[in-house]
C-alpha cells in the first residue's frame, strides 16, 4: 500500500506539473501575441497610409493633365485625324527620354520588316525626345503629351516618387487610349522594348478576330506549372483596340480604377475583361509573349516578344546589349544582319534563366493550396483576377 500511495502521489505531481507547464505555455503565448499585435497593426497602418498617399497623389497630379486636356489638345486632334486616315490600324509606341535609345533600336528592328514601319506612329511624354525623333525620323507621325511639368511638381525626395510617376505614365496612356477609342480609331498600343522576330504585320491579327473589341497579350509560360494561377492575366505591353463606345468606356473605367486603387493598368484590364460585354480576347503566346518566354525551353519562337528587365542595376540598353538585341550602329544606321539573326539571338539570350527551368519560383505551402482549393470549390475569384489587382502592393 505505501508503494501504491507513493506511486499515486507521484502521478499527481506529474499531472500537476504538466498542468502548470501547459498554463505557462498558454500565458506566454497570450503575452507573445499581445506584444506582437501592436507591431503588426503598426506595420499595416504605415503601409496603408503609404498606399493611400500614393493613390491620392496619383489622383491629384493626374488632374493636371485630364482626359479632356488630352482629347481636346489641338496637336493631339491633328495627330488623331492622321491616324484615322491610315489604311490599317497604326502601331502606337509610347516613349520618353528614358527609353528613347530603345525606341530608336526598335525602329531599326522594324525597318527590315515589310510594311511595319509605315504603320508606326509615336507618342512621347516629353518634348526633348519628341524633337529628337522628329529630327531623325520626320516621316513617322508623332505627337507629344508632355508630362515633364507634372514630374517637376513632385520633389525628388517625395516618398515613392518613382512609382507615382510610373503610375502617372500608365494612366496617361490609358487616357490616350480612351480618347482614340472615342474617336472610333482602331489601333495597336505597343512598347519600344518589344522584339519582332517575324513579320507580325503580315498576319493581319485584327482581321482574324474581327468579332472581338480588344486583343491582349498575357503573362506566363505554358511549360512552367507555377503560372497556372496566372492563366489569362494580361501583360499589357501589346494590345489591339477597336475604337467604339464600349472600348472608350472600358478605358475610362481603367482610368477611374487607377485613381482609387494601387493597381497597374494590366491587372485592372484583366479584371474588367471578366465582363463578357467588353469582348476581350487573349492572344496565344506563340504570337506575342512576355519575358516569361525566356524561362522556358524556347523550342517555339514567338512572332513578338516583350523584353522586361529584372535587374535593377542594369539599364534596358545594357540588357539588350548583353542579349545581342542591338539593331542600330553607333552612327545611327540600322544593322540588317542583326535583325536577320534575331531568332538565334532570342534562343541563346539569358542563359541564366534556363538554369531555373526545373525550379518552381512560386512554390506554394499547404495553407496557400488550401486557400485556392476553397476558392475553387465555392467559385470565388476563380481566375484570381482580384488577386492580380494586389500585385503592386509590395512595391511601396
Amino acid at each position: 500500500m505505501p508503494n501504491s500511495e507513493n506511486h499515486s502521489g507521484g502521478l499527481s505531481k506529474i499531472s500537476n506539473s504538466r498542468h502548470y507547464s501547459f498554463s505557462v505555455v498558454v500565458v506566454l503565448f497570450i503575452f507573445s501575441v499581445a506584444a506582437v499585435l501592436p507591431l503588426l497593426f503598426s506595420m499595416m497602418s504605415i503601409h496603408l497610409f503609404r498606399q493611400r498617399n500614393v493613390i491620392m497623389t496619383v489622383d491629384r497630379v493626374a488632374a493636371k493633365l485630364s482626359f479632356e486636356d488630352i482629347h481636346n489638345d489641338y496637336d493631339f486632334v491633328q495627330f488623331s485625324e492622321g491616324l484615322k486616315a491610315m489604311q490599317k490600324p497604326p502601331y502606337i509606341v509610347f516613349y520618353d527620354s528614358s527609353n528613347l535609345d530603345i525606341f530608336l533600336n526598335h525602329i531599326c528592328n522594324l525597318e527590315f520588316i515589310p510594311n511595319a514601319l509605315s504603320r508606326l506612329v509615336a507618342i512621347s511624354f516629353d518634348t526633348n525626345s519628341h524633337m529628337i525623333l522628329q529630327e531623325k525620323y520626320p516621316k513617322i507621325p508623332s505627337v507629344v503629351v508632355d508630362l515633364d511639368p507634372i514630374k517637376e511638381s513632385l520633389e525628388e525626395t517625395y516618398e515613392n516618387r518613382r512609382y507615382i510617376i510610373y503610375q502617372l505614365v500608365l494612366l496617361t496612356r490609358t487616357r490616350v487610349c480612351a480618347s482614340l477609342a472615342l474617336r472610333g480609331i482602331n489601333y495597336w498600343a505597343m512598347q519600344q522594348d518589344s522584339l519582332w522576330i517575324e513579320n507580325f504585320e503580315s498576319m493581319n491579327i485584327e482581321d482574324r478576330y474581327s468579332d472581338q473589341y480588344m486583343l491582349f497579350d498575357t503573362v506566363g509560360n505554358e511549360q512552367l506549372p507555377e503560372y497556372k494561377r496566372m492563366h489569362g492575366w494580361i501583360c499589357g505591353s501589346t494590345y489591339f483596340v477597336r475604337g467604339n463606345p464600349t472600348t472608350h468606356q472600358f478605358f475610362m473605367q481603367v482610368d477611374a480604377f487607377m485613381r482609387s486603387h494601387q493597381s497597374p493598368d494590366s491587372s485592372i484590364m484583366t479584371y474588367l475583361c471578366g465582363h463578357r460585354n467588353y469582348k476581350c480576347h487573349r492572344l496565344p503566346r506563340w504570337i506575342i509573349s512576355s519575358s516569361d518566354y525566356f524561362r522556358g525551353t524556347r523550342e517555339t519562337t514567338p512572332v513578338m516578344i516583350q523584353v522586361d528587365s529584372d535587374q535593377k542595376e542594369e539599364t534596358k540598353m545594357e540588357l539588350f546589349q548583353r542579349a545581342n538585341f542591338i539593331f542600330r550602329h553607333d552612327n545611327g544606321t540600322c544593322d540588317r544582319r542583326a535583325v536577320h539573326k534575331l531568332r538565334d539571338a532570342v534562343r541563346l539570350a539569358f542563359p541564366e534563366k534556363l538554369k531555373t527551368l526545373g525550379q518552381n519560383m512560386y512554390a506554394e505551402g499547404l495553407l496557400t493550396r488550401l486557400y485556392y482549393a476553397y476558392k475553387h470549390i465555392f467559385n470565388v475569384d476563380r481566375y484570381n483576377n482580384k488577386v492580380f489587382l494586389t500585385v503592386h502592393y509590395t512595391l511601396i
